[in-house]
């Protein structure tokens, strides 16, 4: 078989969402809410994770799903933005620049007609969140609160004329603000009461269609909320935990399948631990395995090249004991594994005899009891 010189493993980028695979119950559960923006009921999001856990791969799907207007994914039509925070970086000039990407995908006119009604929020085409005419002392708590005001009070603003425009021109049923990289936010732990006054704000003015999908690492969660509980109610919390067996097989057979390759389903399952769960890893083993084949068909020997040269990739990156590749698969994992490549169903006795698992009949309970099966 002729070898494609396609590789569809990026290591250095994130997934794309025609390759991602996995993290089912998050995309279905974070799709349902944001069908509902359009009967004005909000929701907004935070989902975090260790580093390489896949959080950014997982918000750049759910962006590309709230625009596709899909039957299978409650027909989501809105308008999204999608920005990183940049370290030390405020929240009035990330809320403007989130503003200004949404207003860049709506018709000029209908911009400079929005631009019309807000005066001095509106400046050279774009759109301008902060206080005006002072010099902010970010040191003086008064002044942080005062700053903060602000920042709700035109942001709403802006806002509440964007869902105006998009209704009343039928174009979109609501808005999703995607930020990534939260942690780098100036004054984190005072952002989660701004947030929750636009929410709330938006919500009680009958302008509820707008979401928020906040990105960040664990750490990060409760220095969020640590001066405005009540802001947890306005967010549903997504942990991102290492994906298990069935799941990392399929984000390599998605990928095997759309370099056009072949592949040895025992030693597929027999090194899917090798990457521990983690999408970057299953990233950098997987573009691994498509470089050191030399016939299109990923074999046993693949497997060994790819991953030797995985681990030694991983070892200069600050994030890499994380992985263990020297990892083996669990009883359990051999299980699932062994129910979802089956094209029938299997009985308990076929299972014990097809994993080899002496403990299978007590793995098998566990497993119904968890609700894994």
């Amino acid at each position: 078989m002729a070898k494609t010189n396609f590789n569809p493993f990026n290591p250095n980028s994130v997934v794309m969402p025609n390759l991602f695979a996995g993290r089912t119950k998050q995309v279905l559960d974070i799709s349902n809410k944001l069908s509902q923006l359009q009967h004005n009921m909000p929701a907004s999001f935070f989902i975090y994770g260790v580093r390489g856990i896949g959080k950014t791969a997982l918000a750049k799907l759910i962006k590309s799903v709230a625009i596709a207007n899909n039957k299978q994914l409650y027909n989501l039509n809105l308008l999204t933005s999608y920005y990183s925070v940049e370290e030390g970086q405020n929240l009035s000039s990330v809320l403007q620049a989130s503003v200004n990407s949404l207003t860049d995908q709506m018709d000029t006119s209908l911009v400079q007609e929005i631009g019309s009604r807000l005066g001095e929020l509106f400046k050279n085409g774009k759109f301008k969140i902060g206080a005006f005419g002072a010099t902010i002392d970010i040191s003086n708590q008064s002044t942080d609160s005062q700053r903060d005001i602000t920042v709700k009070d035109q942001t709403v603003s802006i806002l509440g004329n964007i869902l105006k425009a998009i209704r009343e021109n039928q174009t979109k049923d609501g808005i999703l603000i995607v930020i990534d990289e939260i942690h780098n936010l100036a004054n984190l732990d005072t952002a989660a009461s701004v947030f929750r006054n636009i929410s709330t704000t938006l919500d009680v003015n009958g302008s509820g269609q707008v979401s928020f999908l906040l990105i960040g690492y664990d750490e990060d969660v409760e220095k969020f909320f640590s001066n405005d509980s009540s802001a947890r109610r306005i967010f549903d919390l997504h942990a991102l935990e290492v994906m298990p067996s069935t799941e990392a097989i399929d984000v390599l057979k998605k990928g095997f399948a759309a370099a056009d390759f072949q592949w040895d389903d025992k030693a597929l399952m027999d090194n899917i631990g090798a990457a521990g769960g983690y999408p970057h890893s299953l990233q950098v083993l997987g573009h691994n395995l498509i470089e050191v084949d030399s016939d299109g068909s990923i074999n046993a020997d693949d497997w060994s090249t790819a991953i030797f040269r995985s681990a030694h990739e991983l070892q200069t990156k600050e994030f890499a004991k994380m992985y263990s590749f020297n990892k083996t698969l669990t009883e359990k994992d051999k299980i699932l594994i062994l129910m979802a490549q089956s094209d029938k169903s299997l009985t308990r006795k076929e299972i014990v005899e097809k994993s080899s698992s002496k403990n299978a009949y007590q793995e098998l309970g566990q497993l119904k009891k968890l609700g894994a099966i």
